[in-house]
């Protein structure tokens, strides 16, 4: 969003919108990301897996799993499985060959996959609609909280 919509959004001046938006920056309150094409990353098998670990080795199993080149996301959660791992992988061939890699290098922590899924078309991400290729086309309006 330009500035310049910013401000009249937050009926600021443009020079106190950029006075903020820059302090948010500075301080790690607001991060930007960039969301690419799958498809175009070579990495275009998205995969999800439900795993456990025992409570007492979360923490050690986080750490290890954030040195993971495929890994989009690690959310730590209750129930059944307590790690949930979105994955980009380079083919539909190294969903079995990343599990038994995961399980084999924490095999200490007790890791297991207990279930797995291959996302086979993504509809949304990061608030844009995709075609099936993997590109925006649209974005979906956010909700203004007033």
């Amino acid at each position: 969003m330009p500035l310049k919509q910013l401000a009249e959004r937050t009926s600021t001046s443009v020079a106190t919108a950029r006075r903020r938006l820059n302090q948010l920056l500075a301080s790690g309150q607001l991060v930007l990301r960039c969301s690419l094409a799958r498809p175009l990353t070579g990495w275009p098998v998205s995969a999800v897996y439900f795993a456990s670990v025992p409570a007492e080795h979360l923490e050690a199993a986080s750490t290890s799993l954030r040195t993971l080149p495929e890994l989009r996301l690690c959310a730590i959660t209750a129930g059944p499985h307590n790690l949930i791992l979105d994955v980009w992988l380079r083919g539909v061939h190294d969903v079995h060959r990343l599990e038994a890699h995961l399980e084999q290098e924490m095999a200490s922590l007790r890791f297991r996959v207990d279930d797995r899924a291959v996302v086979l078309r993504t509809e949304k991400n990061v608030g844009r609609v995709l075609d099936r290729r993997g590109y925006s086309v649209t974005a979906v309006p956010m909700e203004e909280n007033r």
